[in-house]
């Protein structure tokens, strides 16, 4: 019998703590209304560790706010231009097996300009290429000595 009184005090009480945590929501709601289409934040920047820049939009004006931990003030209205649409860089395919096997004609011809020592590595790259099946590969040993050359020639010593 004890049992039963234990866990029916136990279900009552729970039933108590979810019906207040209920009302209290229902009262938090009626007294502070969320409209979410009041006060838009736009953009957020920390300035410090307390600190931040905060660029809000409220009924149709944008401002800029500062806040910190204790108080907020309003730095300015600004003017926001819409933004623009950026030109993406038109990209076109390139076929590295006819660039590096040299079935085009040059890379100019492709729209890339190399300096000499860049001309120099494509011609001893394209030279390995018909030595060996494992040419240009990890596995070939011209691969290795290509890139001690080509470092030999980038560092600088003193």
């Amino acid at each position: 019998m004890d049992t039963l009184w234990l866990i029916l005090r136990l279900g009552l009480s729970f039933a108590l703590v979810l019906g207040l945590i209920w009302g209290l929501a229902r009262i938090k709601k009626r007294v502070s209304p969320t409209n979410a289409g009041t006060i838009q934040v736009l953009s957020k920047i920390p300035v410090s560790r307390k600190g931040s820049l905060l660029i809000v939009e409220v009924g149709g004006k944008k401002l800029m706010i500062g806040a910190t931990d204790t108080s907020i003030s309003l730095i300015s209205e600004i003017d926001i231009a819409p933004e623009t649409v950026e030109l993406k860089e038109e990209r076109r395919p390139v076929e590295l097996d006819a660039y590096m096997f040299g079935m085009l004609d040059s890379p100019e011809s492709m729209g890339y300009e190399l300096d000499p020592a860049e001309m120099d590595a494509l011609a001893s790259l394209k030279k390995s290429q018909s030595d060996s099946k494992l040419a240009g590969s990890v596995l070939s040993p011209g691969t290795w000595r290509q890139l001690a050359e080509a470092l030999r020639e980038k560092t600088v010593r003193s």
